[in-house]
Parts: C-alpha cells; sequence; structure tokens
C-alpha cells in the first residue's frame, strides 16, 4: 500500500480542516473528489510530506512523510498554483525539476512540451505565466519526474480543450506503470474516463465514499436520479462512473 492514513485530522487555528481521514492507496489512477474548501490540498500535502497532520496517522511507503527525504524523493506534488520561482523561465522550472527527481523521463518530457506547443512558455518567466501556461509546465514536471507517487492538484485549470485532451491521454498512458497517482479534479466526467478510483471527501472533512467504475453496475439512471437496479429501472440507462460520483458529491 503506497498511501495508508488512519482518523488523520488537519486543524487550522480552531478549525479542523480534515477530520478523521481513513484511506488505503495503492498503485494506479485516483481521483480526490469534493466541493471547494474540504481540504482536497491540505491532504495532498500532507501526503506529500509538506504538513503534518494535527492527530492521527499517515504512512507513505510505510513511513511517516513529514519532512522526511527517503518519502519526498519518491514523490511530487505539483499543479498550476504550485509556487515554482517566478523568475525562471517556464524551462528553467522543467529543467530544475529534472535535476531534483532522479527517475525523470526526458523522453516523456520532450513529448510533453511538443504536443503542448510549449515554446513561448519554456521561454517566458515562469510569474508572467498565464495559468494554462503553468498547468502545462506543473503536468510537464508531473508526469516527466518519475516518481512512485504523483500528486495532482487541479493540474488542468486553464488549459483548453485540445491541451485537456493531451492531459488526459498522456495520464492514461501512466496507468499499468505501477506508480500511484492522486489527482485533485474537478473534471468529473473527464476523469471518470481515466481512474481506477474515486475518493470522495465529503464537507465534514472525512471520506465519504470510495468507488471504482464497476461499481456503476448496480445502478441506473431513471428519472435524473441514480436508482439501484431492480426489476422497476432495469430498462432504465445504465449508471455510468461520472454518474456515480455526481450522486456522492451531491449526497456528501
Amino acid at each position: 500500500m503506497t498511501i495508508h492514513t488512519s482518523q488523520l485530522t488537519r486543524a487550522f487555528g480552531t478549525q479542523n480542516v480534515l477530520n478523521g481521514v481513513d484511506l488505503d492507496l495503492g498503485p494506479g489512477i485516483h481521483g480526490l473528489l469534493g466541493r471547494n474548501g474540504v481540504g482536497k490540498s491540505t491532504l495532498l500535502r500532507i501526503i506529500a510530506g509538506q504538513l503534518k497532520p494535527t492527530s492521527g496517522t499517515v504512512e507513505v511507503f510505510g513511513q511517516r512523510p513529514f519532512d522526511n527525504a527517503r518519502v519526498m524523493d519518491r514523490t511530487c506534488l505539483t499543479g498550476v498554483d504550485t509556487a515554482y520561482p517566478g523568475s525562471w523561465s517556464g524551462a528553467d522550472v522543467i529543467k530544475g525539476a529534472r535535476l531534483r527527481y532522479r527517475p525523470w523521463d526526458q523522453q516523456l518530457a520532450d513529448a510533453l512540451t511538443a504536443d503542448f506547443a510549449m515554446d513561448q512558455a519554456l521561454e517566458t518567466r515562469y510569474g508572467k505565466l498565464s495559468r494554462g501556461q503553468r498547468a502545462m509546465v506543473a503536468i510537464v514536471i508531473g508526469l516527466a519526474a518519475g516518481t512512485d507517487l504523483l500528486l495532482l492538484d487541479e493540474p488542468y485549470v486553464g488549459l483548453d480543450t485540445h491541451n485537456t485532451d493531451v492531459f488526459y491521454r498522456h495520464l492514461l498512458a501512466q496507468a499499468g506503470t505501477g506508480r500511484t497517482i492522486v489527482m485533485a479534479t474537478h473534471h468529473i466526467e473527464d476523469a471518470a474516463k481515466v481512474l481506477d478510483t474515486a475518493v470522495v471527501l465529503g464537507r465534514e472533512g472525512t471520506v465519504a465514499k470510495q468507488c471504482a467504475p464497476e461499481d456503476a453496475d448496480a445502478f441506473a439512471v431513471a428519472g435524473g436520479e441514480l436508482l439501484p437496479i431492480d426489476d422497476a429501472t432495469r430498462h432504465a440507462r445504465p449508471a455510468r462512473f461520472d454518474d456515480l460520483i455526481e450522486h456522492y458529491l451531491e449526497v456528501y
């Protein structure tokens, strides 16, 4: 198991953001979903070793991750809002990541920059890049880093339709590589096509539901509602994985 948490809490002042998170994730592509403010980014930062939990247990590769070089060397956390040096060019930021991560895949990095047509972004200072350009830099770093654990915090924000397709195509190519990839996302319909599981973080700061695509086989969509398949619903449209995720997000 790559990630294990038990009764994990994190408070900021007197406010609990995470409140008893129980989670086990192994290799595969996992979605982390939930409403704004439920603690998705906080959870990713704890798993990445950047934040200490207030209480409870978190283990990554069987070790406590906070400020643990052995864990952090095998982990990459990136996203559109990652604070890379603003005075560096996009190319410099990617070069820094190449030097940081030993399993770096330069062939994949080159393919991504070509598919994203990143010539302008590579030459421009990171602090001057648009959100879409920052997203492309983050995706190149995350996928090419080659780390055993990849944490993506809404990496697609600002991408146009073409570049969103580029991202998901390359993300899907990571399936079966043995990497554990956790992606905080609001792109439910697109993400559902590549996810092995979806983790729904509820408004109470706990894992409200964890589901997989095969779980949708037990449900049908009738009258806009998600209902268990029985004699009354067997002729309704079969539920899709994104239907199931949307349902749990509404409930929790």
